[in-house]
């Protein structure tokens, strides 16, 4: 078991740990509601430093990243990152990660989760082309998010980072020898910056991030704030057995690239414009969220099961997200969700179920 390198940090801030794909990492750090809040009125900050950062270098990196993955790199200016999924010869999903372009490569940021089996599959897939596969080791991940964001990231590096526009990225000075990253994102639907660098913890900058007001967040809210966002998690919304355009988040496959793993069942369901199974957001009468994998009934058929589900302490009720059938789905007025035997009622609601700064 790993720990993170900030952990003294996050055991002064009150955190309980629990074990996610070989590490110890904040489940929380007391009231939940409050860290889901700072989020969405203020500044949350989340330690993300178990995420893997792999650097893919050579001169066939293109042609060789950009046929693996859904999100078109041959268009991606240095500097910018963009979000893509990896696809099997289907279209069944493999995985998910971040891809940035640099001068001489692309840096992948992956979920630890993830890691081991998306480089094996990469790895798998080199044959005589000049890449090469680089593990650059523990890296300081930070995150804040928040309406706050922006001026507490700019305040802790040193760097203004207003001007960022979504999914650019600079640079500010980690030492003397030394510079770390930050990029604007918004993937838990507020403004929000992703800050690394390679080995150093970063620990200047969670502190500052803290010491000006950003509440720490565990990992128990970030997933709440993301089903709040409606962005779909690899081997929960998404796993080996889902078809891509039946979970991708917006932006996240390119239609215009050209050819790449799974391109051609992608392109015939798009073209046809009938997909038989949709991740769609339901609000449930209940107290308590449904768990993974309880079913969906519309009229007395199954038409789905849950995917994700939790109390929105923003929202004050229960949501989740489901992989349904869209047109029965659409012709129901009232969902039956069946929780080991207890039926709760749901309706259809629109994505994202939370807005910027609702």
């Amino acid at each position: 078991m790993s720990d993170l390198r900030l952990r003294n940090y996050h055991e002064f801030s009150g955190a309980l740990f629990r074990e996610e794909a070989g590490w110890e990492v904040p489940a929380g750090y007391g009231a939940l509601d409050r860290e889901v809040d700072a989020v969405r009125r203020a500044a949350g900050a989340l330690d993300l430093s178990d995420r893997a950062k792999v650097l893919v270098r050579g001169s066939d990196r293109v042609t060789f990243l950009d046929g693996l993955v859904t999100a078109d790199l041959k268009v991606l200016a240095v500097g910018r990152s963009a979000y893509a999924l990896v696809l099997d010869e289907v279209s069944r999903v493999l995985g998910s990660l971040r891809v940035t372009a640099l001068d001489d490569g692309f840096l992948l940021d992956i979920e630890a989760a993830q890691a081991d089996a998306l480089l094996g599959y990469f790895q798998k897939q080199i044959v005589s082309d000049d890449v090469s596969l680089e593990d650059l080791g523990p890296c300081g991940h930070l995150e804040v998010h928040g309406p706050l964001a922006a001026r507490l990231a700019s305040a802790a590096l040193g760097v203004d980072v207003h001007a960022l526009s979504v999914d650019e990225r600079t640079t500010f000075p980690v030492d003397r020898h030394r510079a770390g990253y930050v990029s604007r994102i918004t993937t838990l639907g507020e403004d929000g910056y992703l800050i690394w660098a390679q080995g150093d913890s970063l620990a200047l900058v969670w502190d500052a991030l803290v010491r000006d007001g950003a509440v720490p967040v565990g990992r128990d809210a970030l997933d709440i704030l993301r089903i709040e966002a409606a962005r779909p998690r690899f081997g929960v919304d998404m796993t080996p057995q889902t078809l891509a355009v039946e979970v991708a988040p917006e932006g996240a496959i390119s239609f215009t690239k050209g050819c790449y793993r799974g391109q051609e069942v992608v392109a015939r369901g798009v073209s046809i414009g009938h997909v038989n199974r949709r991740l769609l957001g339901l609000r449930l009468e209940s107290d308590v969220p449904p768990a993974h994998g309880n079913p969906v009934a519309a009229d007395g058929e199954e038409i789905g099961t849950v995917t994700s589900a939790c109390w929105s302490p923003t929202l004050g009720y229960v949501i989740a997200l489901g992989l349904l059938r869209p047109e029965a789905a659409c012709a129901a007025s009232v969902l039956l969700v069946d929780r080991d035997g207890w039926t709760m009622s749901a309706r259809l609601v629109p994505l994202p179920f939370v807005t910027r700064s609702t």
